[in-house]
């Protein structure tokens, strides 16, 4: 550009020169037109160096900021927007050098503007639980979170892909069509178990590729969501509903059947009738433990327990008492009992009477004719435990993990023969979970059971461990 206006110019000046020159020579001596010739050529000479320095001067003067500006807006087309145009001698140009350091500015603040809220949704796509995937209309993953590594054992990176390196699931392909093709949502469970051990919930939606595909097609995205936890405790809700019914049938039946009979005036042996009224007392109270036991149940599964402040429990002395409440089942079946070592806590004392009375009547119901039941407590600085023994029957090995499930028995008749609800042990497994204690089972058929559950002291060690020293 410089070059260029340097011999434009040059050669205009030359011209002027020699037209001026020209003129002169005519208009004062009237000479004939070759006899000018002699002082043109003298005249082109002598302005020659002149007027090349002035034209120099001239072309550097206008092209210098000129090209500045050409440079400047190459670089910003590279992507460089923090460069800035100085301002030149002369105001001509400053509007246009203004205009494009603003300019160049604008863009610089709009693009960290992009670049912040770009890596903003990145972090909240990255930090879902759930996992997403961008799917065009030719089934090629655009994009995805993190998450998604979660339920599927894929690389590092997919993107570009499609969607069966992702799955090859036919019911999460067959929804990624429903939604490309005819604009439908999907929502469906997808077992996972065998692959990342969980239940995904997959929700397939429509949406035009505006955004996603320059607005040639439709596309669509996949929302995955772990509902493991969930559909567990829906299972467990339907399965303690229908156990709940079962229980609950057995005595209402007999209560009825008996009840029937009595009110025909069929039975007329007055001993037959006591019999028959005492079945009904005890299916009528083996219901009210079964619904109290439910209750009870829900209130420590929902942490809406009863009102009750925390306060410091005789563990040793509670236990005592139980076994006491239990002398009539003990001396029948000739077992020894006994209780011993120290210990306490700060908790809800019905919860702890819970916790034990359903140890201890298992160890007792449970155990030998003539066999023995022990229960020591220890106190520790931040931590007391209870260990309750038996030399009874014992529990299998493949049953000893759903022990404390919720009506879940090793031997269903001697069970009902003796009174039990199948919630004993869940509660137990409740209580200690409310108090963040831990529960330890060893058993081996025919030889005994022991349970020990370790629990915090609670919100006053200290003077848990001075209630052991005598007054």
């Amino acid at each position: 550009m410089k070059r260029t206006i340097f011999w434009r110019l040059l050669a205009f000046l030359l011209c002027a020169l020699c037209i001026y020159a020209a003129a002169v020579s005519v208009l004062q001596g009237m000479a004939p037109p070759f006899d000018i010739l002699l002082p043109l050529a003298a005249t082109f000479l002598a302005c020659l160096p002149l007027a090349v320095l002035f034209s120099r001067k001239i072309a550097g003067t206008v092209a210098d900021p000129i090209q500045r500006i050409t440079n400047h807006l190459e670089m910003i087309q590279r992507g460089n927007y923090n460069l800035h145009i100085d301002y030149p001698y002369d105001d001509e140009l400053s509007p246009i050098i203004g205009a494009i350091n603003q300019l160049t500015q604008n863009i610089s603040h709009t693009l960290e503007d992009l670049t912040y809220e770009k890596e903003k949704a990145e972090y909240i796509l990255n930090n879902m639980d759930g996992g997403l995937v961008l799917v065009d209309a030719g089934r090629r993953i655009l994009q995805h979170n993190s998450a998604i590594h979660k339920y599927f054992d894929i690389g590092d990176e997919i993107v570009g892909q499609a969607i069966t390196s992702l799955t090859d699931n036919p019911d999460i392909l067959r929804s990624v069509d429903k939604a490309v093709e005819n604009q439908i949502s999907s929502v469906f469970d997808v077992n996972l178990m065998d692959k990342s051990g969980t239940v995904v919930s997959v929700r397939a939606i429509p949406t035009q590729g505006a955004w996603t595909d320059s607005g040639r097609s439709a596309s669509a995205i996949l929302i995955f969501t772990d509902v493991t936890q969930m559909r567990q405790m829906e299972r467990m809700r339907s399965e303690f509903v229908a156990n709940v019914s079962h229980e609950l049938k057995t005595p209402i039946t007999s209560i009825k059947g008996f009840a029937e009979l009595l009110d025909s005036g069929v039975v007329q042996d007055h001993a037959l009738v006591e019999s028959y009224l005492r079945r009904i007392r005890e299916e009528s109270e083996r219901m009210t433990n079964l619904i109290e036991d439910i209750l009870r149940l829900s209130s420590l599964e929902s942490g809406q327990s009863q009102e009750q402040r925390p306060e410091l429990v005789d563990l040793r002395e509670m236990a005592e008492d139980i076994l006491y409440s239990l002398t009539p089942q003990i001396s029948k079946r000739n077992i020894t009992a006994q209780a011993e070592g120290e210990g306490c806590c700060w908790a809800v004392p019905d919860d702890m009477r819970q916790l034990l009375k359903n140890i201890i009547e298992n160890a007792v119901k449970y155990n030998t004719d003539g066999g023995s039941v022990s229960v020591v407590c220890d106190q520790g600085d931040e931590t007391c435990s209870v260990t309750v023994s038996d030399t009874g029957i014992g529990i299998p090995m493949e049953h000893q993990p759903r022990i404390f499930e919720r009506f879940y028995r090793v031997d269903k008749g001697r069970s009902k023969r003796e009174g039990g609800t199948g919630l004993g042990l869940s509660i137990v497994k409740h209580v200690a979970a409310k108090y963040g204690g831990q529960i330890t089972l060893t058993s081996r058929p025919d030889e005994g059971t022991v349970i020990q559950v370790r629990l915090p002291v609670g919100e006053n060690p200290a003077r848990c461990r001075n209630q052991e020293e005598p007054s």
